[in-house]
């Protein structure tokens, strides 16, 4: 299961670079696998593929209720980068919601980290929304 899990996450990265819209399968999947084998950071990395994935085709009230679960997992197991991801990815959802409150609330929190320069430079997934 191992295995699997390790395979589906890294096609839903590489398929997140180059079709978010089909990302949402193989993290969907992972996410299952993820949630049975209890491996949180796995968990909370396809939640949050998924999440994009699901902002990309424009649900973005189902990509903050799946962002939303990725950022409380990864503060579970101390991961700044992820939650800075979690936090970006709301902000650009509540900006395309209309809610420009949220969105520059949300993007705060985000900013809010030491290395969140280092963390948007690393983040291809912005490449997709460049446009917020």
């Amino acid at each position: 299961m191992k295995h699997r899990l390790e395979s589906l996450l890294s096609q839903a990265w590489q398929t997140l670079g180059h079709d978010p819209n089909a990302a949402g399968i193989p993290a969907r999947q992972a996410e299952h696998l993820a949630r049975q084998s209890g491996d949180n950071h796995a968990w909370a990395q396809s939640l949050f593929i998924w999440g994009v994935s699901v902002l990309y085709e424009g649900g973005g009230h189902e990509a903050i209720t799946l962002l939303c679960r990725a950022l409380a997992v990864y503060r579970f197991v101390g991961d700044e980068e992820g939650q800075w991801s979690c936090l970006s990815a709301i902000a650009k959802a509540w900006h395309y919601l209309g809610d420009a409150e949220e969105a520059v609330s949300s993007q705060a929190a985000a900013n809010a980290f030491t290395h969140h320069e280092l963390f948007e430079t690393a983040a291809t997934w912005l490449d997709w929304f460049r446009e917020f």
